[in-house]
């Protein structure tokens, strides 16, 4: 076995400070404060690094003094821990491996890229001099992919065929392009792969005709490279967008990445694509991935022009969602939108405690119960503003009819002139008053039509200063009502008939969605 050497990668580089050194690599970096001095010991340790050390020399001196060995082993151990230093065979500092590795120089581009990208430089080199890879497709898009591939020295055959897919071993990558936008879907095998393109192709539905040579050359090289870092084992581009703001290392897109790349002006990023054909557990918020504004399958839901007082509105295209804050509004939109998605007459959620407690209220919605008084509501502040929303900012001929159905189970109603404008189920009186009042508040400021449901089982996000001492349910009223949601449940299916999961199909179940279909009419 040959001898390995220890390098620094080459896309790592240090600053000095005032105070220490800054160092920064592809995916990370680190900063350390301990004195100028800091700065003379790591030009001392990169040089030699640089060129390659062997790994058992790359240790703190005996006779360094404790101020020095200390800041010798935080830089060590850094460097470590940010994978900021990587092992090459001792041969390859002279640009071959021997005859024992092979025969083949490695280009001295393609030598610095792998060793600042690749967990093993040689593996990959190996894997990529030993793939054979084919490339079908035409014109412009074909050929630059073509050139890319031969660039990195893979063996590389070209065939005529529409669009574009490259095959590398048990590794594919399909993409298009027209005159206005292309795309990479990502790797895998080569049926999942066209049948992403397609799907990919429809959803994008860019301008037909032959791409301008720009764009070609872009999405091309992007499918190319795709592929080399699948064949050579490296990760995929898609996990190495970096955040310049953030020091923590990319943990890449929620779902699998699909590159889209625009024409004017002249540009590319990775979107989330829930796959039919390659799904993949929920990960990633609903917002994100269901209302992707490239690729998402329901309109991307935005307040837009929508009025925003008193209740916040946004719309997913001709849907109106409702909230207390932008977000409530944008996933009660996407929601809402995405039920043109779903099998009919199913309760859809953002999540499994969010879909089981609109189903559980739907299903005891038509139960009988007991009248409960104004003065068990009407105190609280929160359905007194929500209810004055509706009688007096929009002036409705409204009334409200309060039921409990059990112990710990009220109902809220919302009618006017004989309609009903929405309804709520929730633990307390106010709280259902509020948020019945507040649906049909919401439903009068959008001028929209037809029964309103909102409820606590939602996913809020926490507002800003909901953590102040001073701070009360009025402050950031619905959020942390979700915190006993669990709890009602149990009440709820104590007077419930059975509501029973629906499988959504793998977009909506890789988006997170769960549904149930309910039977309304009690027990």
């Amino acid at each position: 076995m040959s001898a390995v050497l220890l390098r620094l990668r080459p896309i790592v580089h240090a600053t000095p400070t005032a105070t220490g050194l800054h160092v920064r690599g592809w995916r990370s970096s680190f900063t350390l404060d301990g004195g100028k001095g800091l700065w003379t010991i790591w030009e001392r340790l990169a040089g030699p690094l640089a060129d390659g050390v062997p790994p058992e020399q790359l240790a703190v001196p005996e006779n360094a003094s404790p101020a020095v060995a200390r800041a010798l082993e935080l830089l060590i151990g850094q460097l470590h821990e940010h994978d900021m230093l990587v092992e090459v065979p001792a041969q390859w500092s002279e640009g071959q491996w021997g005859e024992a590795q092979s025969g083949d120089d490695v280009p001295a581009d393609i030598a610095s890229w792998l060793e600042s990208v690749a967990p093993s430089p040689l593996e990959a080199w190996q894997r990529l001099r030993s793939a054979m890879v084919v490339v079908t497709g035409e014109g412009a898009l074909a050929a630059h992919a073509h050139r890319a591939l031969v660039a990195v020295g893979l063996d590389v055959t070209l065939r005529p065929g529409a669009g574009l897919l490259l095959v590398g071993g048990a590794h594919a990558v399909a993409a298009g392009c027209a005159a206005d936008a292309g795309f990479v879907v990502a790797p895998g095998s080569v049926a999942d792969v066209q049948a992403d393109a397609v799907a990919v192709a429809e959803r994008l539905a860019g301008a037909s005709g032959p791409p301008p040579e720009v764009l070609a050359a872009l999405v091309g090289s992007a499918a190319a490279h795709r592929l080399v870092c699948a064949v050579g084992g490296l990760p995929d581009p898609s996990t190495e967008v970096v955040d310049m703001w953030s020091d923590v290392p990319p943990t890449g897109p929620p779902h699998q990445a699909v590159l889209v790349a625009r024409l004017d002006p002249l540009h590319a990023e990775y979107h989330p694509w829930l796959s039919p054909v390659r799904p993949q557990e929920p990960n990633g918020t609903v917002l994100d991935v269901l209302g992707d504004r490239e690729l998402g399958p329901v309109p991307t839901p935005l307040p837009g022009e929508l009025p925003q007082l008193p209740v916040k509105l946004a719309a997913s295209g001709d849907v109106v969602g409702f909230g207390t804050t932008e977000h409530a509004a944008r996933l009660d939109a996407l929601l809402r939108s995405a039920r043109s998605l779903a099998p009919d007459g199913v309760v859809l959620g953002a999540d499994q405690v969010h879909a089981l407690g609109l189903a559980l209220r739907t299903a005891v919605r038509h139960l009988d119960g007991t009248t409960v008084e104004e003065d068990e509501w009407a105190a609280d502040p929160t359905a007194r503003r929500w209810w004055k929303a509706v009688t007096l900012r929009f002036a409705l001929p409204a009334v409200v009819e309060v039921t409990r159905l059990g112990p710990r189970v009220v109902r809220a109603v919302v009618r006017a002139d004989g309609e009903e404008l929405s309804w709520a189920v929730e633990a307390s009186p106010a709280d259902a008053v509020a948020f019945a009042a507040m649906a049909a508040a919401g439903r009068a400021q959008a001028g929209v039509t037809g029964t309103v449901v909102l409820c606590g089982a939602a996913p809020f996000a926490e507002p800003d200063g909901a953590a102040a001492p001073w701070t009360n349910r009025d402050w950031y009223w619905p959020y942390g009502l979700r915190d006993g949601e669990e709890a009602f449940q149990d009440d709820l299916r104590a007077l419930a008939a059975d509501v029973k999961p629906v499988h959504l199909g793998p977009v909506l179940e890789a988006a997170g969605l769960v549904a149930f279909a309910v039977q309304e009419d009690g027990r």
